[in-house]
């Protein structure tokens, strides 16, 4: 999976140089720090996932008309970084429409959350648009590729191809991948309309297998590289349906 590349605007070199050890430790890349006055030039350049903007920059760039500009040029999230401001810059800041913001001192946890959730709040803004209007809001909200899974403090982007099978646990799901398996707080029904089902098939009152991952079939049970779940009577025939056997 592809690190996302996160660009640092901030003028205090300390924080800028311990804000990207700690995005480094956490997994995502740290394409290019500036101090703000080449902010815009930089994007162009580098083409970040995500900017971590100072709402506060020193010299003469101004970090809210910055985010002003990011959001009028590019398509991409940005987060605002503050110790302090004062109320007619956080008016100025909220008409900016930013994916969030991060309060100094903050946590590594606080900083993984803000980024998962604004890389998700903008995926999901793509998905809802289709060239450039916007879709019902009764409409599905599956992402083309990939679910989000919550797991503890962290919002995990999970691929469809990397799930083997979903399966119930009570009120809950476990999705079941090749290294991993997550719980989820989802019914395996709810599970069954939020995976695309052109993918995704109903084996057995408790099991949702992934077409794709299938490596063989027996009487009573569908085989996956890490192991077999059972076929349901109900669900064989229209399992079977699915898969061209000559």
């Amino acid at each position: 999976m592809t690190k996302p590349k996160i660009l640092i605007s901030e003028d205090e070199v300390i924080i800028a140089e311990d804000l990207a050890a700690s995005l480094e430790e956490l997994g995502y890349e740290t394409c290019a720090i500036d101090s703000g006055e080449d902010t815009i030039n930089k994007i162009r350049e580098e083409h970040p996932n995500l900017v971590i903007l100072d709402i506060n920059l020193g010299g003469g760039a101004d970090g809210v008309e910055i985010g002003s500009r990011i959001r009028q040029e590019f398509n991409i999230p940005f987060i605002y970084l503050t110790a302090y401001a004062d109320s007619a810059t956080v008016d100025r800041a909220k008409k900016t429409e930013p994916d969030g913001f991060l309060v100094k001192p903050f946590d590594e946890k606080s900083l993984r959350s803000a980024i998962e959730i604004a890389l998700y709040k903008h995926d999901n803004k793509e998905e809802k648009e289709t060239d450039g209007v916007p879709q019902s809001p009764k409409e599905p909200e599956i992402a083309a590729d990939y679910i989000f899974v919550k797991v503890k403090h962290r919002i995990i982007k999970v691929q469809y191809n990397e799930i083997l099978w979903v399966e119930a646990y009570d009120n809950y799901s476990f999705i079941v991948t090749a290294e991993q398996k997550y719980l989820v707080s989802s019914t395996l029904k709810d599970m069954e309309q939020k995976l695309p089902t052109q993918n995704f098939v109903r084996v057995h009152r408790s099991y949702i297998a992934n077409l794709d991952k299938i490596e063989a079939l027996e009487e009573n049970s569908v085989v996956f590289s890490k192991g077999d779940v059972p076929i349901g009577k109900s669900y064989k025939k229209t399992l079977m349906s699915r898969f061209n056997i000559i």
